[in-house]
């Protein structure tokens, strides 16, 4: 009777898969959601032509409001990100210390995700520009 060897994902390995699915997902709806806007801009005519989305309609006030709203979500995410860094070395470090390779392992890969984070948090003024300079019909 013939066995096969059945091997079980490991957390890191279910990790990757999972985000090279998603990845891709992304790269694929990007690249239908160009080609299509292209086919679909031929065929229509734009009903919101020369309409700019702007808020200060509202007054200055609710314009500084939103900003200053919005910073302080985006400095307390980077601010929480960066804490999450901390703890993650931190602990990394103590099982490095102690020997104990199992908690090493999984301090790892919470270090590295936190830095991901991190890293992701920091980059979204780039992106959010990014876009927006894309969707910019004059651009």
């Amino acid at each position: 009777m013939d066995t096969e060897s059945v091997t079980t994902p490991t957390p890191t390995t279910r990790t990757s898969h999972r985000a090279r699915r998603v990845l891709g997902v992304l790269a694929l709806t990007a690249a239908l959601t160009v080609l299509a806007g292209g086919v679909a801009a031929a065929q229509t005519v734009n009903p919101y032509d020369g309409v700019n989305p702007d808020i200060s309609l509202f007054g200055p006030a609710l314009n500084q409001t939103w900003k200053r709203i919005l910073a302080a979500i985006w400095g307390a995410s980077i601010a929480i990100a960066g804490l999450w860094v901390l703890t993650s070395f931190l602990s990394s470090r103590k099982a490095r210390k102690r020997g104990m390779s199992s908690d090493l392992s999984e301090s790892g890969e919470d270090l590295k995700l936190s830095l991901i984070i991190l890293g992701g948090v920091a980059a979204v003024s780039p992106i959010v520009g990014a876009v927006l300079l894309l969707v910019q019909p004059g651009a």
